[in-house]
């Protein structure tokens, strides 16, 4: 199975901690979304889709997605799926995910996308419940607005909806943190992505901390909220799937597992990034230079051939993120001798430290692991 992402780039503003490709600017949307059918054309056969490599999930990020009214919608839509037969698109199979901001979605916005797209799940940008914390880190909406849209896509019929949260945001405590994890089990959602607050170098967040502005709960208190999540959620039966991903049964995020288990998808839009299982693409990240270069058919996107020693180091970095663990049998089926030695003589240490358990040909994370899991990649790359 194979993906597709669409990433729309737009925003009302910039949200202080957000390092994703976007412009706070309604500008060359119209343009935006002409260059995305066309690139779409141009680059369809990128990852020889058909029966071998059938689209399973659509993903439509930013960026804000729901900034697009509903005729700027209909349009993506009608570009991408006329190729729906060539493609072998299932839209009652498929995972169709949409991203929104709170904001945005009214009553009427939601039941357009409800009944007029294929849209099938709601991945909702909600950080907090907290309107103390929704200012410090710039959202526009408020924690009412959070709730309420929650509620309203459930009304119009939603039935697989994600909401986002962020941890360690400033001035949080572990009472704090449980409040919105109370707020969010209590919506019944079927998917939490609960992460950390991180801070990249370029944004305002990390201006502001410099400048000694704010200050953010240190690493013990970081490690406290995410041992909460992961205790609170697993006991409100969300099964905890990735370091950051909770689910209901049945509800994992299948377009995000393509990523997570190295499956090949297309990445449509300025910024997007593609892989077809041999090589990595990433397009330009400049929304007028990405309108230019696909009008005039010029090359839009740099790539990567991945080398061996690149696929395991993938491969392991993904593994050491998801439940299922580090499979000892696909090393061996997929790698060197050379790789396949190197990689068991590190076993041992991460096992005496507590790091791994084995489970039948897998090594899976302990709870010490999960908190140390990008130490445990490194120790493990090429």
């Amino acid at each position: 199975m194979s993906g597709l992402y669409i990433h729309i780039p737009f925003c009302r503003q910039k949200c202080l901690y957000c390092d994703f490709y976007s412009l706070a600017t309604k500008e060359s949307k119209k343009a935006y979304l002409e260059a995305l059918a066309r690139e779409w054309q141009q680059r369809k056969n990128d990852l020889n889709w058909g029966v071998k490599e059938p689209i399973k999930t659509i993903y439509i990020g930013g960026g804000t997605p729901s900034s697009l009214d509903k005729e700027e919608v209909k349009y993506l839509f009608s570009q991408i799926l006329k190729d729906k037969t060539l493609f072998h698109l299932n839209l009652e199979e498929m995972e169709i995910t949409f991203e929104a901001n709170p904001e945005n979605l009214t009553y009427e916005y939601l039941n357009f996308l409800k009944t007029q797209t294929p849209i099938n799940r709601l991945s909702i940008g909600i950080q907090s419940f907290c309107d103390d914390d929704l200012k410090a880190i710039g959202r526009r909406h408020s924690a009412l607005q959070a709730a309420d849209s929650v509620q309203l896509a459930q009304k119009v019929g939603f039935k697989n909806i994600s909401i986002d949260l962020i941890f360690a945001l400033k001035d949080m405590n572990k009472e704090r943190w449980e409040e919105n994890l109370r707020r969010a089990t209590e919506l019944k959602v079927q998917h939490i992505s609960a992460y950390c607050l991180t801070v990249e170098k370029g944004t305002m967040l990390n201006t502001l901390l410099e400048k000694g502005k704010i200050t953010l709960p240190n690493e013990i208190e970081q490690e406290e909220q995410f041992l909460l999540t992961d205790e609170y959620l697993t006991k409100n039966q969300y099964e905890h799937y990735e370091t950051s991903n909770y689910a209901i049964e049945g509800y994992r995020s299948q377009h995000n597992s393509l990523y997570w288990h190295n499956k090949p998808y297309l990445g449509l839009g300025a910024s997007a990034h593609s892989f077809n299982l041999s090589k990595r693409r990433w397009n330009v990240a400049n929304v007028h230079e990405y309108i230019e270069s696909v009008n005039q058919n010029k090359t839009i996107y740099e790539e990567e051939i991945l080398t061996q020693k690149d696929h395991y180091n993938e491969y392991i970095l993904s593994a050491t993120r998801i439940k299922e663990g580090i499979s000892t049998s696909y090393i061996r089926e997929n790698f060197s001798q050379e790789i396949v030695s190197h990689f068991l003589l590190q076993i041992p240490q991460l096992l005496q430290n507590n790091l791994l358990q084995p489970h039948g040909d897998q090594y899976l994370l302990t709870t010490k692991g999960m908190l140390l899991s990008n130490q445990i990649a490194v120790s493990l790359f090429l």
